[in-house]
């Protein structure tokens, strides 16, 4: 019971932190075991809660041993549906402890359980598919063959693709992969268990990778977020782009087109790389992004748009005000908490999430009582209540088009003070969208 009333408040929390959810996947989800989830693990404690809010049924976790540090923890996350797994890495790894870890895992999918596993093993906010742990395929080959491969167990692969990890209101998009059967590696397991072991950690990496944006190395990611920088709004334009799965599979095609020139034209990728870094750098130095050349493109008409701009300003003041007064607090507190936790910004959006399950829900309270106070009308705090939310989501959208603004009443000063560097820096740009266009229609015509 617990369980499904921490799903549901999760539930809710993660509609309201991130802007959008979206979900590909090839069928409906399974609602029954046994079944074992692998996933990539780019968020730590954001990803269980992300996947487990997907299935109806009771979703358990496998967690490296040492979160369960304390007996409160070990109570705790044992409630929570946690199971701890020892690694060698840790310095606690026994062989009847991880026997017993197995055990449980094999009894848990004989009995029908729905289990995630993250075979990385460790947490890392990249956009690269870590080596493989083969524990997912020892647990799923294990539980199957206890019943000689008579039960049929099923492994399904997602993949978690944040836009913007560690900030609110960014996007996440979910890619689930075809279901793997166990079954088919019976024959395997049968003759040579290492080897079923091996082949099956395989299959799963393959399937992995198709669902998440994987690149080689920092240095490659690096280029590809240049190039998104610059060129994606092109290709999100030309490709009529309406939806993260079709802009998921477009930067999947930037991935695998550099991978192709650094292997068939390395000096060719270098070059363009050198020009990346040379626009991106001045557009950093005047604190500039690319964005605001491919949005005054759209802004022929710049004096219309700033003076509705300005009308808006001064109509939406009132409600941001009251937005600001009642949800500054709520929102930058479980940030200060974030920042006071952790460096590592894997752990922020679990922490932002987490606290703000507690400060928004309290500071509603405390305000709504103190409406009723002053008021005593039930109608008002109602009222009230309703707005709270309407209020906060105002004041974020409030401020996005007062950046917005100041960015392009920058762009523009700068365009009338230094003309001849604002104009050198967009025919750089033009010359880098055509140079990147041409590659890609080449790569087109040779794969």
């Amino acid at each position: 019971m617990g369980y499904f009333i921490l799903k549901l408040i999760f539930r809710v929390a993660l509609k309201i932190f991130y802007s959008k959810i979206e979900i590909k996947q090839p069928g409906s989800l399974p609602t029954k075991g046994p079944l074992l989830l692998v996933a990539n693990h780019p968020n730590t404690f954001m990803d269980p809660i992300v996947i487990a809010s997907l299935f109806q049924q009771e979703v358990y976790f496998i967690a490296k041993s040492t979160v369960f540090n304390t007996p409160f923890r070990k109570w705790l996350l044992g409630k929570m549906n946690l199971i701890p797994v020892y690694r060698r890495e840790d310095g606690n790894a026994t062989a009847g402890a991880n026997e017993a870890t197995f055990e449980k895992c094999y009894q848990f999918l004989q009995a029908a359980g729905t289990l995630l596993i993250f075979p990385e093993g460790n947490s890392f906010n990249e956009r690269r598919l870590r080596p493989l742990k083969t524990g997912a395929a020892r647990i799923a080959l294990g539980a199957a063959a206890r019943s000689n491969f008579n039960q049929p167990v099923t492994i399904l692969p997602v993949g978690l693709n944040y836009a913007e990890p560690t900030r609110f209101r960014s996007r996440l998009f979910i890619s689930v992969a075809a279901p793997i059967a166990v079954s088919q590696w019976a024959a395997v397991y049968q003759h040579n268990p290492s080897e079923a072991v091996k082949q099956l950690t395989g299959q799963i990496r393959e399937a992995l990778e198709a669902q998440v944006i994987h690149t080689y190395s920092q240095e490659d990611d690096a280029l590809v977020k240049q190039v998104e920088a610059v060129f994606k709004n092109k290709l999100v334009t030309d490709h009529q782009v309406n939806n993260s799965a079709e802009e998921f599979e477009l930067t999947r095609h930037i991935v695998s087109s550099l991978e192709f020139f650094k292997k068939s034209e390395p000096e060719r990728i270098n070059k363009i790389q050198e020009k990346l870094t040379a626009y991106l750098s001045q557009l950093n130095q005047l604190g500039l992004q690319d964005q605001l050349f491919y949005d005054s493109t759209g802004k022929r008409h710049l004096g219309k748009w700033l003076f509705t701009s300005g009308i808006f300003f001064v109509l939406g003041f009132p409600l941001y005000l009251l937005g600001l007064l009642t949800n500054y607090l709520p929102y930058i507190i479980p940030a200060k908490v974030a920042k006071a936790l952790t460096e590592e910004e894997e752990f922020v959006a679990p922490i932002l999430l987490s606290t703000g399950i507690f400060t928004f829900p309290l500071f509603y309270f405390l305000e709504g009582f103190i409406v009723w106070y002053l008021t005593h009308s039930l109608i008002l705090l109602l009222l009230f209540l309703l707005l709270l939310p309407v209020a906060g989501f105002f004041v974020l959208y409030y401020y996005q088009q007062i950046k917005k603004v100041q960015a392009t009443l920058k762009l523009q000063t700068l365009f009338f003070s230094q003309r001849k560097l604002i104009s050198n820096l967009m025919q750089q740009r033009e010359l880098l969208i055509a140079e990147l266009d041409l590659a890609r229609q080449q790569y087109l015509q040779k794969i």
